[in-house]
């Protein structure tokens, strides 16, 4: 059962915007950050509230912002400014807050974790969903790489694969992705063609890794959002 978490999310760019919807669509109160007030207005249906803020230039109205709210995680996805990632990282460990901050590369994420970064991530498209993913549940998950190119990986089973069984899913022909294990209610599931999937079962799943995006955007599903703020 996934806990109801207050999270803070600085950067609303492409990675960013994909962590705000894998957090909304799993139901927690997410409060955006970003310089532009037009990527605030793109995720205004699924946050709480917001602020138009420079924390480069502003730290003192972030380390307002985190003072006066009581966050459960935050995620910092600034992008190029590697600056403002540094010091929204620091202030955000200054108030006891865990972080997962996005990194363009290996030698930043190094120094971002020597910060006291939580969680680095390094960008590829749609891992902001995998970040929800992992924000949402207690235990996190984690990807084994293989050679090759391919992966094992966990991951929750969403309201697109809910109700289904493996053999209407059809991953391995529709994604070259393939369920080796299901867990449900916390008991392992040797799945066969006619195992259903129930929405938060945790699949174990083997494939090419250039193959999650489609299978975990199947998976996920579309859904449809309310206009206006909750």
């Amino acid at each position: 059962m996934t806990v109801k978490k207050s999270i803070l999310v600085i950067g609303v760019g492409r990675f960013g915007r994909g962590v705000i919807e894998g957090l909304y669509d799993r139901g927690h109160d997410i409060f955006a950050i970003d310089i532009n007030e037009e990527n605030l207005e793109d995720v205004r249906d699924m946050i709480v509230s917001g602020a138009i803020l420079d924390v480069g230039d502003d730290d003192d109205e972030l380390v307002r912002i985190v003072g006066e709210k009581n966050f459960d995680e935050a995620v910092v996805a600034l992008g190029a400014d590697f600056e403002g990632a540094l010091i929204a990282t620091s202030i955000l460990k200054d108030a006891g807050v865990p972080v997962s901050v996005k990194a363009p590369n290996q030698r930043r994420g190094n120094v971002l974790q020597k910060m006291g970064a939580d969680r680095i991530v390094f960008p590829e498209r749609d891992m902001g969903r995998r970040l929800a993913h992992v924000i949402s549940t207690e235990a996190e998950i984690d990807m084994l790489e293989l050679p090759q190119g391919f992966v094992v990986e966990q991951l929750e089973v969403g309201p697109g694969f809910a109700g289904k069984t493996l053999e209407k899913l059809n991953t391995s022909n529709r994604f070259g992705i393939w369920i080796m294990l299901v867990y449900q209610g916390n008991e392992p599931v040797q799945p066969t063609a006619t195992t259903r999937l129930n929405e938060g079962d945790i699949m174990v799943i083997f494939g090419r890794k250039t193959k999650l995006n489609k299978f975990e955007d199947a998976n996920f599903g579309k859904k449809k959002r309310t206009v206006g703020k909750r």
